[in-house]
């Protein structure tokens, strides 16, 4: 295995490319003989500490080979200008969803407005109702049968 080229962030802790995590992984999955891990530590200067967060990160699904050609294409990390306006973005697509969410809350309540604006249209079509006191006997018992009065 080579030595990666090896980065430092800003707090002074080195960084290790990915696929350098990988091949050592490769590596320490192969190591069975006693003493081979810790003589792979030492060879890399490596902490266990340091694997063991590789370890879990693999287990977890963080670390796999599709991510190194991910990685290596996008060998730049993103400018400021574009985290800006990454996050404006963000914020203008929770508001349209918002918008979209509120549109159609609103067709919801137009459609069953409609509805029952319906409803009421052809019950008042189908029956004109004529006032009690101008009904005859038999057409005021059955009002009274239809409103339950009876």
């Amino acid at each position: 295995m080579n030595d990666p080229i090896i980065g430092v962030t800003r707090t002074g802790r080195r960084s290790f490319p990915l696929a350098f995590r990988l091949d050592f992984l490769r590596e320490w999955d192969t190591c069975v003989e006693r003493g081979a891990k810790v003589r792979l530590l030492r060879e890399h200067a490596l902490a266990s500490g340091t694997v063991e967060r590789w370890l879990a990160a693999r287990a977890r699904g963080e670390l796999t080979a599709s991510m190194v050609a991910t990685a290596e294409r996008s060998s730049h990390r993103m400018e400021s200008r574009d985290r800006a306006e990454l996050a404006r973005l963000r914020l203008e697509n929770e508001a349209l969803k918002k918008k979209v969410a509120q549109s159609e809350a609103a067709q919801q309540i137009l459609g069953k407005a409609f509805e029952l604006l319906e409803g009421i249209t052809t019950s008042s079509e189908n029956s004109p109702e004529i006032p009690p006191t101008l009904m005859s006997a038999d057409e005021y018992a059955q009002w009274l049968k239809r409103h339950r009065l009876s």
